[in-house]
C-alpha cells in the first residue's frame, strides 16, 4: 500500500509539468507557418526573390500561381520580428488571401464574400418557393449570373441583371433546406432553413484553382461550346466542384432535361437524351439520338446517331455514327463511322471508316489514317503516323509482275502496307493493288527479317476481280541510316474471276483463250494457282519528325463557317462512261482539326453502251457502238473532314441520292401474272476523298462516291471548289 501511494503522490507531482508541456506543444503547433517570426531588409528585389528568401528564413515554401503575382515586380521593405503574415499584408496590402499546406503557403486572390439578401422561403402543400438577391458583401453590388441552387433537390437558377432569383420545388419532408450561391472569383455562401438559420463561406482556392480541369475542358471544345448554353457555362464556373448521382435523366437537348439546368452536374445511371444531352456523366447506359456531352466519365455503354463527348475516361464501348472523342482516356472500344479520337491513352481498340487518334496505344487501331504518339499494340490502315515508328517506300520486282510500290508504315513490331503495281508489258499486262501486314524480326538494327502477309485486287482483263494472296519472308541489310535492299521468297495464290483469257493480259491461272474455250467451263470460272515466288528491291526508310508527329497538339477551337461551289468530272465504276456534276456546300469547324460538312448537288452518269462481236480469224473481238443510257440524281449529304497538316484533309459523307428515273418495282409482282411497276430511284450513298485546300478558298479533291449499296452507280471523280468565309 505504501509503494503504491508513493506511485501516485509522485504522479500528481508530475502532473502539472506534463499539461504544461502540452500546451506549449500545443501553442507551438497553433502557431503554424504564417505566425513564425522572421526579421528582413529588402531593397529593391525582385518579389519572386522576397519570397524566396522569407521562405528560407522560416523553413517553408511558398506556392502560388506565377500570372498572379507580379513576380518581376522591385520591393523595398525592412521588418524585426514580424510575424509571415504580417509582412505578407505589407508586400501586398491585403491583396492575396493566405492558405497553409504541410511546409507550403499558398497564396491566392483574395476573393469578396457573397451575401443573400431579402430572402424568403414559403411552402404550400410541400411545394416550396425561395427567393432573394445575391450581392457583393463589401459593396452591396448586385450581382448578375450568379448560381443559386439547393442540393439534395437538384434544382438550381441563375440570378438576373438585379441580382434577383426565385426557385421553387417540391419536396416531402425535406428537413434541412440548405440554399446556396456561387459565383466565379467570389466565396461561396450558403443560408440553411428550418431546423436552424445560419451563414457559412467556405474558401474554394482549389476548386477554382482547378477550374479549367476536366469538370469544364468539354465546354472549352469547339463541339461543347456550340451545344451548350451560355448559362449552363456560366454555371459550370460558379459550381466547378460539385457533383451528384441519379438513377435516370431524360433530355430533350441541353438544357431541356428532367434535371434541368443542374443536368451537367448529375452523373446518371441511365441517360436517354431524343436529340442530345449534356449531363455531368454516365456509369451505366446512355442513348443519344443525335449526340452525347459528358463533362466527365462515361460507363460502360455509350451510343449516339452523330457524335460522344466525353471530358474524362471512358469505361467501355463507345459507339457514334461519326466521332468519338475522350478528352482522357479509354479503356474499351471506340466504334465510329468517320473518326476517333482519345487525347492520352488507349487500353483496348479503335474503329473507324477515316482516322483514329491517341496519345498512347495499348490495343488495336483500324482505320484509313491512325495517329498514336507512343504505340505499344499495332495500327491497321493505309498510313499510320506513330511518334515512335517508321514508314518506308519500297520499289521491288517479283517473278509475276516487274513494277511494285509499297509504303509502309508503324513500328518493327506490327506495321501496315499498301501496295499499288502494274507489269509493264505490251501483251503480259496486270494491274494491282492491296494491303498487307507485317512484323520484323531483328537482328541487328542493320540486318532483320520481315514477316509480310499482302491481300490484292488485280486486274487482267475486267474489273479489279482477281484475287492475289501473299505470304513474304524478306531479308533486309541497312546500307545507309535511309537506304536498304530486301529480297526473299514468296508464297502466292491467285484467283482468276473470269472464265477466259483476255488478250494483251497475263495469264496467271493458264485458263484457255476465247477461242478455246468450251461450255464445259462455266461451271469452273474461278480457277486458282498456288506457288512459291520470290521478290526483291530497295527501299527508303525513315522516322516520323517530332514536329509532323506533334501537330496535333496545337489545341484547334476554331469554330468558323464557310460556303461554297464546286465542281466534279469522273468516270463510273465500270470504267465505260462519264461523270460529271456540281455542288453547293456549306462548312463548320468543329475544331481539332475536324470540319462538318454539308452539300446539295447534281450528278449525271453517262453510260457508252457496246457490243462485243464474235472473235474473227485473228482472235480479235470487234467492239460495236450503241444508243447511250444515262441516269442523274440530286445527292443530298453530311460528313466530317479531317486535316491531318496544314492544307491535306480526308474526309467522309453519308447522305441520300434521289434519282431523277424511275426503277421497277420487283416487290410489287410476287406471281408471274402481276405487272410491274415503278417508282422513282432513292437510295442511302455514301463516300470517301482525300484533297487539298489553300488558303486562298481554292479546294481541290479525289473521291470515290457510291450512289446506292447494290447497284452500280458508283464513280471515282476528281473536284475542284472554291469556299469563301462567313464573317461574323
Amino acid at each position: 500500500m505504501t509503494k503504491t501511494s508513493n506511485t501516485i503522490s509522485q504522479i500528481r507531482k508530475l502532473l502539472p509539468v506534463v499539461l504544461l508541456m502540452m500546451l506549449c506543444i500545443g501553442k507551438t503547433q497553433a502557431q503554424g507557418l504564417l505566425s513564425k517570426r522572421i526579421s528582413i531588409n529588402f531593397n529593391r528585389i525582385r518579389v519572386a526573390d522576397a519570397l524566396y528568401q522569407i521562405g528560407r528564413q522560416g523553413n517553408f515554401y511558398f506556392a502560388y500561381n506565377g500570372r498572379l503575382l507580379p513576380q518581376d515586380s522591385l520591393v523595398t521593405l525592412t521588418a524585426n520580428n514580424q510575424t509571415v503574415s504580417g509582412i505578407m499584408f505589407m508586400l501586398f496590402h491585403g491583396k492575396y488571401e493566405f492558405k497553409e499546406l504541410n511546409d507550403h503557403i499558398i497564396i491566392d486572390l483574395n476573393r469578396p464574400n457573397l451575401a443573400l439578401q431579402n430572402t424568403d422561403i414559403t411552402n404550400d402543400n410541400n411545394t416550396y418557393s425561395i427567393s432573394g438577391l445575391v450581392v457583393d458583401e463589401r459593396t452591396g453590388e448586385r450581382l448578375m449570373n450568379a448560381s443559386v441552387y439547393v442540393k439534395q433537390q437538384l434544382i438550381s437558377v441563375l440570378t438576373d441583371e438585379h441580382g434577383y432569383f426565385k426557385l421553387k420545388f417540391r419536396a416531402d419532408n425535406p428537413g434541412q433546406i440548405s440554399l446556396t450561391a456561387s459565383k466565379l472569383a467570389y466565396k461561396d455562401t450558403s443560408i440553411n432553413f428550418l431546423q436552424s438559420v445560419s451563414i457559412s463561406s467556405r474558401s474554394q482556392t482549389d476548386a477554382y484553382n482547378n477550374a479549367t480541369n476536366k469538370s469544364n475542358r468539354v465546354e472549352r471544345t469547339a463541339i461543347g461550346h456550340l451545344f451548350s448554353s451560355t448559362k449552363q457555362r456560366i454555371q459550370s464556373l460558379n459550381i466547378p466542384d460539385f457533383f451528384a448521382r441519379r438513377p435516370f435523366q431524360v433530355s430533350l437537348t441541353p438544357g431541356l432535361s428532367s434535371h434541368g439546368m443542374f443536368s451537367p452536374q448529375v452523373v446518371n445511371k441511365f441517360s436517354l437524351n431524343l436529340i442530345g444531352g449534356y449531363t455531368a456523366g454516365v456509369n451505366g447506359l446512355e442513348f443519344g439520338g443525335l449526340f452525347n456531352i459528358n463533362k466527365m466519365d462515361s460507363k460502360y455503354l455509350q451510343l449516339a446517331g452523330v457524335f460522344n463527348l466525353v471530358g474524362g475516361t471512358v469505361t467501355g464501348i463507345q459507339a457514334a455514327g461519326a466521332h468519338n472523342r475522350a478528352l482522357d482516356t479509354v479503356r474499351g472500344i471506340q466504334v465510329a463511322g468517320f473518326i476517333n479520337k482519345a487525347e492520352s491513352e488507349v487500353e483496348g481498340m479503335q474503329l473507324s471508316v477515316l482516322h483514329n487518334e491517341a496519345g498512347k496505344l495499348k490495343g488495336l487501331q483500324i482505320g484509313l489514317v491512325n495517329r498514336v504518339d507512343t504505340s505499344e499494340g499495332a495500327s491497321i490502315g493505309l498510313i499510320n503516323i506513330i511518334g515512335n515508328g517508321f514508314y518506308k517506300i519500297t520499289l521491288s520486282g517479283n517473278d509475276i509482275v516487274n513494277t511494285n510500290l509499297s509504303l509502309k508504315t508503324g513500328t518493327h513490331d506490327f506495321y501496315s502496307s499498301v501496295y499499288l503495281g502494274s507489269n509493264i508489258s505490251p501483251n503480259n499486262k496486270l494491274h494491282y493493288f492491296g494491303l498487307g501486314i507485317g512484323h520484323d524480326f531483328m537482328l541487328s538494327q542493320q540486318v532483320y527479317f520481315s514477316a509480310e502477309a499482302a491481300y490484292q485486287f488485280a486486274h487482267t482483263g475486267s474489273s479489279f476481280d482477281d484475287r492475289w494472296e501473299q505470304g513474304k519472308l524478306l531479308l533486309n541489310v541497312q546500307l545507309s541510316k535511309n537506304i536498304s535492299l530486301m529480297a526473299g521468297p514468296t508464297f502466292n495464290r491467285y484467283n482468276h474471276s473470269g472464265s477466259v483469257h483476255v488478250n494483251g493480259f497475263k495469264n496467271i491461272t493458264n485458263i484457255p483463250n476465247y477461242d478455246e474455250y468450251h461450255y464445259s467451263y462455266v461451271d469452273n470460272d474461278h480457277q486458282v494457282r498456288k506457288w512459291i515466288g520470290w521478290e526483291a528491291g530497295i527501299a527508303f526508310n525513315s522516322v516520323f519528325s517530332k514536329a509532323f508527329g506533334s501537330a496535333h497538339k496545337v489545341h484547334d477551337n476554331s469554330s468558323e463557317w464557310y460556303i461554297g461551289a464546286a465542281a466534279t468530272a469522273g468516270i463510273p465504276w465500270d470504267d465505260n462512261g462519264i461523270v460529271s456534276g456540281a455542288e453547293l456546300f456549306t462548312h463548320r469547324e468543329l475544331g481539332e482539326h475536324i470540319m462538318g460538312t454539308f452539300s446539295v448537288g447534281y450528278t449525271y452518269f453517262l453510260y457508252h453502251n457496246y457490243y462485243y462481236s464474235y472473235p474473227d480469224e485473228n482472235n480479235h473481238q470487234s467492239k460495236i457502238p450503241l444508243d447511250n443510257t444515262s441516269a442523274k440524281f440530286i445527292p443530298v449529304k453530311a460528313g466530317i473532314r479531317l486535316y491531318t497538316g496544314k492544307t491535306f484533309f480526308i474526309g467522309g459523307e453519308v447522305g441520300e441520292a434521289f434519282g431523277l428515273f424511275n426503277e421497277a418495282d420487283y416487290g410489287s409482282y410476287p406471281h408471274y401474272n402481276t405487272s410491274v411497276t415503278y417508282k422513282p430511284y432513292r437510295s442511302l450513298m455514301y463516300g470517301v476523298s482525300a484533297g487539298f485546300i489553300f488558303q486562298n478558298g481554292l479546294e481541290t479533291s479525289f473521291k470515290f462516291e457510291d450512289y446506292g449499296l447494290h447497284s452500280y452507280y458508283k464513280q471515282f471523280a476528281l473536284r475542284l471548289g472554291y469556299r469563301f468565309k462567313l464573317s461574323k
